[in-house]
């Protein structure tokens, strides 16, 4: 059954396994306004989640407008039916994304976002985020048709297929769903806790009528939670996405490349609280730091001069997102506010820098 919302009419699926069929049954009952459906991964154990997928995207309903997938360790935001319709109703022929972990590339455009007060980024990774995704009907059933071989992971193949479609991904600002973060059944465990990059913090009404963060962009700065090194990465419309990037100063403009940093970085660190250089070391900040302000580089205008309101909470969960696997979860949790100040105060100083905007090579033609 599909849920009405003005033009908007939405179906709703609930990807589970026989293991976490209780869970997604207690989201489904959070959910009655939206009348979701299970569908149980009734598939060999070892061949990924595709095929359950597979079978999530194409349960459409027969009336609906767009068809909502979500994933059974999602816990969804005060007043999300009445967020995801307004979501819908702004971007109907897009891929809206409810969710991006906290240590994704495309996290870093959402903390642009936040500076901006706009509640759109482009999902820019490797993958698709899939905890909480809503196609537009044709689009979902044409997905589900075209899987030859529906082993492996459903985040890449939907990225596969929505860039080869051409249909853009976009992640709302703030993410309306929030992961419940418990041992991995697609073998993830290793990346350490993957929470949302900005948490709804309660239902006051999202305005999505807003500019997309990210828009043109061709390649995101971006610390990879498993090298920890700042660098470039490919997100152009065409072309291919890769795992790993191009270090930071192959991009950074002349007199703005890391060894011009250093007097910022540590007018910075001084301003900063002690227990930041206490925990990691001078030379890891100084990536963490370089990527954001790379990232204020590519901001394609003058950035408002004060940070919009949720720009303190998307920018506390960048120091969590990059360091989650290499320090005690306490000590992560304590600077997470102090750490996000500091990476805001790298943004800034990016998005005041004077160069040309939007600067050629970072921005699609």
């Amino acid at each position: 059954m599909s849920h009405r919302d003005g033009d908007v009419r939405l179906s709703t699926v609930i990807m589970t396994h026989p293991a976490r069929a209780d869970r997604a049954q207690a989201l489904a009952d959070q959910l009655v306004k939206l009348s979701p459906a299970l569908v149980v991964d009734t598939g060999e154990p070892g061949r990924g989640n595709l095929g359950n997928a597979v079978r999530a995207w194409a349960a459409v309903g027969t009336d609906a407008t767009h068809h909502l997938v979500l994933q059974d360790d999602v816990i969804p935001c005060d007043g999300f039916a009445d967020q995801l319709h307004r979501a819908v109703r702004a971007r109907p022929d897009d891929a809206v994304s409810l969710f991006c972990e906290w240590g994704s590339r495309t996290a870093n455009l959402v903390r642009a976002a936040a500076w901006q007060g706009w509640s759109w980024a482009r999902a820019v990774d490797v993958y698709t985020p899939s905890q909480g995704l809503v196609l537009p009907r044709q689009a979902a059933l044409d997905f589900a048709a075209s899987v030859a071989d529906p082993t492996g992971a459903d985040d890449l193949a939907l990225s596969a297929h929505l860039r080869g479609t051409g249909r853009r991904t976009l992640v709302t600002v703030p993410n309306l769903v929030e992961h419940d973060d418990h041992l991995s059944l697609t073998g993830n465990g290793f990346q350490g806790l993957r929470h949302a990059a900005c948490p709804a913090a309660d239902d006051t009404p999202v305005d999505f009528g807003t500019a997309v963060a990210g828009d043109g962009l061709a390649w995101v700065p971006w610390a990879s939670w498993m090298r920890v090194h700042a660098e470039w990465f490919f997100c152009g419309d065409e072309g291919e996405l890769t795992w790993l990037g191009d270090f930071a100063d192959t991009r950074l403009p002349a007199g703005l490349r890391k060894a011009d940093l250093a007097e910022r970085f540590y007018a910075d660190l001084a301003a900063a609280d002690p227990a930041v250089a206490e925990a990691v070391s001078e030379l890891t900040l100084f990536e963490y730091w370089t990527t954001y302000f790379a990232l204020g580089l590519t901001m394609p205008d003058t950035a408002r001069p004060e940070p919009g309101p949720l720009a303190e909470l998307a920018f506390a969960t960048a120091f969590p997102g990059l360091f989650r696997r290499y320090l005690p979860a306490a000590t992560v949790e304590a600077l997470r506010a102090p750490a996000g100040r500091f990476a805001a105060s790298a943004f800034r100083q990016g998005a005041e820098a004077i160069l040309e905007r939007p600067h050629p090579g970072w921005h699609a033609a």
